[in-house]
């Protein structure tokens, strides 16, 4: 059978790219190495418990919201059942040296308005940070359908830090924590975090915040429904084992097996540091490749699967941010019990507080480095070693959460589990970081018909990543017709 496009991974970004491509008569293969799409967006579960490995809330989907045309085009409103997160305080910061906690409500006015209030001396900066963010984190294409996308630049090489432009704040070292807690959801601290890339993901999470009925899961069924109802072909335990590329014009894919398929067009999914495996040697420019191989990642992470005796009221349409100290987001090389940490609430949206939770601790993959055999195999140790590191986190969380007094823990990812499921180089919870100074890989490449998407090419987190598609896509369809449709869905 004979394809238009061929996907390289059945993730988030895959399949929305093959929805894209679909249902503009594309005849569409997507390749997935492992058993079954999705398997980090999916979840599990774990003694009749629902949790999220991949997905934990989204912004941007109130009302007028840009990633709802999103959604409508891809056939996902229908599919999906949101909702809203507390209006009075959807994300909360814990100072645990002080004891301080602050809560953000939901929406810009609201937040200037509580920020005000609590740091009173610095209303005037307050006033011009928050316009600055609500001015900048729709400034994307397809966020903002306006967009000239040959004034765009995806890079922020050349921007400055988050850190940098909280400088202003620093006489309030409270205020500057908690405008960087959020460099936990994409993984890179305040010091090389683009403002830009701060101002996209808190920005969606100020002017709106909403979870998935069934999380992750609920979005993996509507995405393969829809796929299924378009005629995508979905191949799992296909893993790639190279690009074909001839002079400089893409051909197709081989797989692993040895077989070959072939498509004029390609779209890579996979984290950008791995592309140079999967291409022809001469296909590329050296210094081309070479940037590939060097792209720093995000942190990896500890994540704890736990379960509490009673529900957790405090996480029902709630996060929670823990900082030892005031002052930003510490790096992740300092000591465990010295790092800020996030916690989320399990399988939300049946109108009951969550008794499960998730913990996510920052991680650097050198930690567990020493466990690590050939393939997947661990060295006898790390059993051990693993349930030492469980009861270390179980302390820590109790020390600072007194909700979270009588927890168990079900089940506990280090950077290897993070590795082997996402294939991101060291666990890299986020895959390829945003970081000033670094170039990373735009959606067209010089090789005719290759294409990649994925949370590196645009941002991570559900927008970002569905995003990176559009953008990927739009150059295939044409950016102009792809917006115009969007439009329609406006």
């Amino acid at each position: 059978m004979g394809y238009d496009a061929i996907i390289i991974g059945a993730g988030l970004s895959g399949l929305t790219s093959a929805l894209l491509l679909a249902r503009n008569d594309r005849k569409v293969l997507v390749v997935e190495k492992h058993h079954s799409p999705a398997p980090v967006l999916s979840g599990f579960e774990r003694k009749g418990l629902y949790f999220d490995s991949g997905f934990h809330y989204a912004g941007g989907l109130g009302v007028d919201g840009p990633l709802l045309p999103l959604l409508r085009y891809l056939g996902l409103e229908d599919r999906l059942q949101f909702f809203p997160y507390a209006e009075d305080g959807f994300d909360s910061l814990r100072l645990t040296a002080s004891g301080s906690e602050f809560s953000l409500p939901i929406g810009f006015a609201n937040i200037c308005k509580y920020l005000r209030t609590k740091f009173p001396a610095a209303a005037t900066e307050i006033n011009l940070y928050l316009d600055e963010i609500a001015s900048t984190w729709r400034n994307t294409p397809y966020l903002n359908l306006n967009v000239d996308f040959n004034d765009f630049k995806l890079s922020s090489v050349h921007e400055c830090s988050l850190q940098q432009r909280l400088e202003v704040f620093a006489p309030w070292p409270q205020l500057q924590s908690l405008l960087s807690m959020h460099c936990l959801l994409y993984g890179v601290p305040p010091k090389t975090a683009p403002f830009s890339l701060n101002a996209q993901v808190v920005g969606s999470y100020y002017d709106s915040v909403h979870g998935i009925v069934g999380g992750g899961r609920s979005l993996v069924q509507g995405l393969l429904a829809e796929a299924q109802r378009l005629g995508v072909d979905i191949q799992c335990n296909a893993g790639v084992d190279g690009i074909l590329v001839e002079k400089g014009v893409t051909s197709g894919v081989r797989l692993r097996a040895g077989t070959k398929v072939v498509a004029p067009i390609v779209i890579a999914t996979v984290n950008p540091a791995t592309l140079p495996e999967l291409l022809p040697p001469a296909s590329m420019r050296p210094a081309y490749l070479k940037r590939l191989k060097r792209l720093q990642q995000t942190s990896s992470a500890y994540i704890v699967f736990g379960r509490n005796p009673q529900p957790l009221e405090f996480l029902r349409g709630r996060n929670l941010f823990v900082q030892p100290q005031a002052g930003g987001v510490p790096e992740v090389d300092v000591p465990l019990e010295q790092r800020s940490y996030y916690l989320a609430g399990a399988d939300q949206g049946d109108n009951g507080a969550p008794t499960g939770f998730i913990g996510i601790v920052p991680a650097q993959y050198t930690e567990v480095e020493s466990f690590n055999l050939a393939g997947k195999q661990r060295t006898p140790e790390y059993r051990v070693w693993k349930q030492t590191m469980a009861k270390r986190l179980v302390q820590i969380f109790r020390q600072s959460c007194p909700e979270l007094s009588q927890f168990e823990v079900l089940d506990l990812a280090t950077p290897l589990t993070l590795r082997d499921f996402s294939s991101a180089p060291n666990g890299a919870i986020y895959g390829v970081a945003r970081s000033v100074g670094q170039y990373n890989p735009l959606p067209v490449t010089r090789q005719t018909g290759l294409f990649l998407a994925g949370q590196g090419i645009a941002a991570c987190g559900l927008m970002g990543t569905v995003v990176s598609s559009y953008l990927a896509c739009g150059s295939i369809l044409g950016h102009d017709f792809l917006r115009g449709e969007l439009k329609k869905w406006s």
